[in-house]
């Protein structure tokens, strides 16, 4: 009995026989298209697994690149501190006493190596320490102070006052905010004012109001900055 399937030029085999050589063509193929392959890439699959193993390996190296690049270009987007000297490193260079205080340099600081000590003279009364001319204001802008203070006793008041002086006389409106200290200790406390002229004087000044006869104030990390300024 013929094969039903379609007749060619040759003479048909035996269904058992024509299986087989489709089955050892099939094979032979397989063989040759798996040689070939292991011949043209044979390290393809390693260098894929080199590869995978190298990215893991790199990924950190490549983040932490990024981020310190990141760092490193990145600008200096606080407002700049108007005042030198403002952590006393070099004692009260640039600031002036009030009310007869004694400024003197101290190993007692908030932050880096010093602080500075305003001490009340014998018979006690107001003292503190003054920057009669850190800058010319500008009309409406804000400036805004903190400080860190440390008296010597509780129950001291403390102020920080931003004043506007032209032509020698205060401009009406300054600023001044004051805080009772009721434990001895590092204090932060800070005020904002509002320029109500352009090209006034600025002046910084913090009181100790109620030191007793020999007392004390620690003033460290005097800040003040126009808001919104680099």
């Amino acid at each position: 009995m013929r094969d039903s399937g379609p007749r060619h030029l040759a003479e048909s085999p035996a269904p058992r026989r024509r299986w087989w050589l489709w089955a050892g063509a099939g094979v032979a193929t397989v063989l040759l298209v798996a040689t070939v392959a292991w011949v043209t890439t044979p390290d393809q699959p390693r260098r894929a697994a080199n590869q995978s193993a190298a990215g893991l390996s790199a990924a950190p190296s490549t983040t932490a690149g990024a981020v310190a690049t990141t760092l490193d270009q990145a600008p200096d987007d606080g407002p700049k501190n108007l005042l030198a000297n403002a952590s006393f490193e070099d004692g009260p260079l640039g600031w002036q006493p009030l009310g007869g205080a004694q400024l003197t340099k101290t190993t007692e600081a908030r932050e880096g190596s010093y602080s500075l000590r305003i001490s009340a003279p014998s018979a006690g009364g107001p003292v503190g320490i003054t920057v009669p001319d850190v800058t010319l204001t500008k009309v409406n802008g804000r400036y805004h102070t903190n400080a860190w203070v440390r008296p010597s006793s509780p129950n001291t008041t403390v102020t920080i006052g931003l004043r506007e002086y032209r032509g020698g006389e205060p401009v009406p409106g300054s600023n001044t905010l004051g805080w009772t200290v009721e434990r001895t200790g590092w204090r932060q406390f800070g005020a904002i004012h509002v320029a109500g002229q352009s090209g006034s004087r600025l002046a910084l000044e913090i009181m100790a109001r109620d030191l007793p006869p020999g007392g004390y104030l620690d003033i460290d990390e005097v800040v003040l900055h126009l808001l919104g300024n680099r």
